[in-house]
Parts: structure tokens; sequence; C-alpha cells
């Protein structure tokens, strides 16, 4: 049995990954349909303690931060960033894309980013999660 797979399979396979995953059916995986291919974690922010409480501890805060400052730096920055904004942008909007997340992220930094170095900091981080518990 041979393991290599002929460029007509691939085309077959290929084809039948975008019927399942392209929910808008444009032919083309946005990135919110991508993301639906990768074992990824549960998006934290969806739990019910962000959603309509006004009650969130300074633990909670802090637990959301951990979970985003991987390298334990201080800040959210880089691809840590980029995960925190993707995550939040899946709050609000259900299908985007690579525009979409740019255009939101450009939003979520002139809006919150209150020193301007281009990270979260905790005290950043604790003005979004307030806005979100609203």
């Amino acid at each position: 049995m041979s393991q290599e797979v002929t460029e007509d399979k691939l085309v077959e396979y290929t084809d039948a990954m975008l019927q399942v995953f392209d929910a808008n059916k444009d032919g083309k995986l946005q990135l919110s349909e991508m993301a639906k291919l990768l074992p990824v974690k549960e998006n934290f922010l969806t739990r019910q303690v962000f959603k309509g409480t006004k009650n969130l501890t300074k633990d909670d805060i802090g637990g959301v931060f951990a979970l985003y400052d991987r390298d334990n730096s201080g800040v959210i920055e880089n691809e840590e960033l980029s995960g925190f904004l993707k995550d939040l942008l899946e709050l609000v909007k259900k299908d985007y894309d690579t525009t979409d997340l740019a255009d939101f992220a450009r939003t979520i930094m002139k809006g919150c980013d209150i020193n301007r170095d281009g990270n979260i900091s905790k005290k950043e981080l604790t003005m979004i999660l307030m806005a979100l518990a609203e």
C-alpha cells in the first residue's frame, strides 16, 4: 500500500474539508472558520463569570491575566496579545476575517492601551474585562 497521496486525492480531501468548515459557503476559509480546524482550548472569556456580572474579583482578573501572560513578563504582548484579541473578538462577532481582527485590535488598543506601549497591562486588562461584564 502506497503512503503517497496523489494530486487528485489531495484536491478531494481539500474540497471535503472546505465543505465541512466553510460555514458561509464562499469557497474560502475565514479566520473564524479555520480556527475550528485547530484543537484550541476553550475561550476563557466566554465563561459565565464574564457575562452580566459586575462582581469580577481580583482573582478573576488575575486568572485571565495569568492565562494570557504566558511568559510572566507582566504584560500581554506579541502572540499573547494576538490570542487575547482573537478570543475577545469571538465574543462579539461570530464570523470574522483577518481584516476584522486587525480593525478590532486597533480599536481595542486605541481605547485601552493607556500608556501606548502596544501591550496590555493588568490595569488595562481590568478596564477591558469590566466593560465586557456590563
